[in-house]
């Protein structure tokens, strides 16, 4: 098994020409119904997913996980490329998803959405192992997620230990996230070698503190709301939260958007952007991989989008600027 990129990126390069393009997402927009948008999905590498979609009653939850065994599938297929280094830097960038799917089983313990509810919403292709997941989302308090966390020896079992404290002590999620946050980039960046990782991750970092700064607008400054690691140092975060987005790219569209969903739009197209650049110029490095990863996901939650719209007949223009949203 390699260590090094040429040999990942020549097998991710292949994987990449078979993502569904414009004019397959164009078909799939354009089925006159929810059975038509799975046969065309059938003609498509998700093809061998969709067995259970086809049967009699089958409905959202078989499209839902057709299309999670499918992104499974494909991020354990990119790690199995690799060994050493380039495996571990590989694995933090799947870790990403587990950053997210940790702040999932947060956010459903402390508003009581029950386990089914927390497990549907989470992302099959991080590094956690399921059973693992599965425990956190069934526990009845923050401590007892981190704690099925701790025992799987994940290495952002510190990160929900000090997130349920953070929460413990101020009763606010923003405090929990911001906690994974750091202990996910502080790790992030003690794995990362290659040099197009490290920058990438501190255009993650920077694109970050933008976002909290913008969701604590107007209130106190709290240096304890800052993520280490970009090209921001604290007095910078300051300047930031103050509303000054000079030196940082990107930040301006995310501080002056009118909407937190406009704010998370202008983020998720920044990053998207960042991808694309890394992997153009850094054409032997993660890049390749690192922009690969992203628009897989974006395939996937796209068809979820797209399957959704047709399963409850709404019309093809809405789906539409859903979609392109």
């Amino acid at each position: 098994m390699p260590d090094d990129y040429a040999y990942i990126n020549t097998r991710v390069r292949v994987m990449r020409t078979k993502l569904l393009d414009g004019r397959a997402l164009d078909s799939a927009l354009a089925s006159g119904s929810y059975q038509e948008f799975l046969r065309v999905l059938t003609e498509t590498e998700l093809a061998p997913q969709l067995r259970e979609t086809t049967s009699e009653g089958a409905g959202l939850p078989e499209l839902d996980r057709a299309l999670s065994q499918n992104l499974f599938a494909t991020t354990r297929k990119v790690l199995g490329f690799a060994d050493g280094q380039a495996r571990r830097e590989i694995e933090v960038l799947l870790m990403r998803w587990d950053l997210v799917n940790l702040k999932t089983v947060a956010r459903g313990i402390v508003s009581g959405r029950g386990a089914d509810a927390i497990l549907e919403s989470l992302i099959p292709g991080g590094t956690i192992k399921p059973a693992a997941l599965q425990t956190a989302a069934q526990s009845t308090d923050l401590a007892s997620a981190a704690t099925a966390i701790a025992v799987s020896g994940h290495p952002l079992a510190r990160a929900m230990r000090d997130g349920a404290a953070a929460y413990g002590a101020s009763n606010r999620l923003l405090d929990l996230e911001v906690a994974l946050d750091q202990g996910y980039y502080r790790h992030a960046l003690a794995v990362a070698r290659n040099t197009s990782l490290r920058r990438y991750l501190g255009r993650e970092i920077d694109v970050r503190n933008a976002l909290i700064a913008r969701s604590t607008r107007g209130q106190a400054l709290d240096p304890n709301l800052f993520v280490p690691g970009g090209h921001l140092d604290a007095g910078g975060y300051s300047r930031l939260a103050g509303g000054d987005a000079s030196g940082i790219s990107d930040a301006a569209a995310i501080l002056e958007a009118p909407t937190l969903e406009d704010a998370e739009v202008a983020a998720r197209t920044a990053l998207d952007t960042a991808a694309r650049n890394t992997s153009m110029s850094d054409p032997e490095g993660v890049g390749v991989i690192l922009d690969f990863l992203r628009r897989k996901e974006i395939e996937i939650a796209k068809l979820r989008l797209i399957g959704r719209g047709k399963f409850y007949n709404l019309a093809t223009d809405q789906i539409r600027r859903e979609v392109q949203a």
